[in-house]
């Protein structure tokens, strides 16, 4: 008799804990779909983790305009700039082994810099602090263009503060980050990040630095224009 009881009650808590969850993923779907509408959004992966499990999975809307493709788990979604986090400790793997020192002047791993570029110190890459002009300003550069030409054409532009002075979020700190890591170790960045970071899932993560690389099942990027209503 007892077991009968205890088994009608766990019975009875199972369907309470499956009606909870049924209407705790219904009301996040109905959420997630009055957001996309309100900001337009053409595709979203939606991935819920609750101590280490994943609690709500689902998919909406396309990959890109351009086609019918729907978003699935085979999305490829950009990470931006989570990538300078990776390239943080790329680059302290670095500093840990004694091949890099924080207060190293960058000039030391990197030739052929500017002069007003050759007293900037490592810490000052990592930390926002360089003064270096910002290469996503330039309009004029190549999407192709290769880090020293870079280099060259940022060279025609005034530091903006003294190295330590100021903190200011900077594209060009982290392609310097990625140039002395391929220095000290021979390898591309991809490369090494992938080697040391994602051993184990290589074939599971897409990690490029070129953002016009042809990946299959790349989630667009689009600037919706609120006037127009056009992206």
């Amino acid at each position: 008799m007892k077991k009968s009881v205890l088994a009608a009650i766990f019975f009875n808590v199972s369907i309470l804990g499956f009606s909870q969850t049924a209407e705790q993923s219904k009301a996040i779907d109905s959420y997630i779909k009055n957001v996309i509408q309100i900001n337009e959004i053409p595709g979203m992966a939606v991935g819920i983790v609750k101590n280490d499990k994943v609690t709500f999975q689902q998919y909406y809307g396309r990959e890109n305009l351009e086609t019918d493709e729907k978003v699935s788990s085979k999305s490829m979604f950009r990470v931006y700039s989570n990538t300078k986090l990776i390239a943080n400790v790329g680059l302290f793997k670095l500093i840990e082994e004694g091949k890099v020192s924080l207060d190293d002047k960058i000039s030391k791993y990197i030739d052929n810099l500017p002069k007003d570029w050759q007293n900037i110190q490592v810490k000052n890459l990592l930390s926002h602090s360089s003064g270096l002009p910002d290469m996503l300003d330039a309009k004029d550069l190549p999407e192709k263009a290769t880090f020293n030409e870079v280099i060259k054409r940022l060279s025609n532009e005034k530091i903006e503060f003294e190295a330590g002075d100021h903190y200011r979020y900077n594209q060009t700190n982290y392609m310097l980050i990625s140039m002395i890591i391929e220095k000290m170790t021979g390898k591309t960045f991809e490369e090494y990040i992938l080697e040391n970071q994602f051993p184990e899932s290589r074939n599971q993560v897409v990690f490029s630095s070129n953002s016009v690389e042809e990946i299959p099942n790349r989630v667009g990027k689009y600037n919706y224009n609120p006037e127009k209503k056009l992206y």
